[in-house]
């Protein structure tokens, strides 16, 4: 069975408990406030063959699928996978631009010249799985999440990453915990663990987590990813 049957299988089996919930919620909020469609990940051949593999996390996505319905959570899994090929897997997003996928452009540059002939491969995810139909998250989405679509250890264990980067900054640390795993956070030298840190679980491989790249690029982005690249070389080297 291949890595995306296994993913859309695990999609399959919540949806239509999610469908419920969120078909419910969405009747009693309108606008801005509604749920939208969920991240569903999907990779290629770039991952499968990579030598080191990086699940990199954001926020939460707003408006995802907004072609359709508004971007108000539409109960079908194909359309929202096709969306994820088409903006993430052919490079849509960064051409798309933006301060998240500029920094994340940024962080696979500096990988990259620190050996150009090592193969990476990335997965993009999100905290947050269900965002709202506009900017930030609900916390009564969130417990929709959490009681029925709780799908990221399930991802990881799918996806065998070698590392997490968490660019989610240090206000969800405590969904990261609630919803992943609760990690123990470790200092890395010269930053306080609210700008960056080591996370650490005995079932996941090692994480880190900073701030979002809307906030790296004004304090300074390499100053803070260098650290990441090092640390990821030197694991990937023993």
């Amino acid at each position: 069975m291949t890595i995306n049957t296994k993913l859309k299988r695990l999609y399959k089996s919540l949806y239509p408990e999610l469908e419920i919930q969120l078909t419910r919620y969405n009747r009693k909020n309108t606008g801005s406030e509604r749920a939208t469609n969920p991240l569903l990940l999907k990779v290629d051949k770039s991952y499968i063959e990579a030598d080191v593999k990086i699940m990199f996390f954001g926020q939460e996505t707003n408006v995802w699928l907004g072609e359709r319905r508004n971007g108000a959570f539409l109960g079908e899994i194909e359309p929202v996978l096709d969306l994820y090929e088409n903006f993430y897997l052919s490079g849509g997003c960064f051409s798309y631009g933006g301060q998240f996928w500029n920094g994340i452009k940024k962080f696979k540059d500096l990988l990259q010249e620190k050996n150009p002939d090592l193969n990476f491969g990335y997965v993009w995810n999100n905290v947050v799985k269900i965002g709202k139909c506009e900017v930030g998250n609900s916390s009564k989405i969130n417990t929709i999440i959490k009681d029925n679509f709780s799908v990221i250890k399930r991802e990881i264990e799918i996806l065998e990453p070698d590392f997490l980067v968490f660019f989610s900054g240090p206000n969800y640390d405590n969904i990261i915990n609630d919803v992943i795993g609760d990690f123990k956070k470790k200092k890395v030298r010269n930053f306080d663990t609210r700008e960056l840190c080591e996370l650490h679980h005995p079932d996941f491989p090692l994480a880190f987590r900073t701030y979002h790249p809307n906030y790296l690029w004004r304090n300074d982005i390499e100053n803070y990813m260098t650290p990441i690249v090092r640390k990821i070389y030197r694991e990937s080297e023993n």
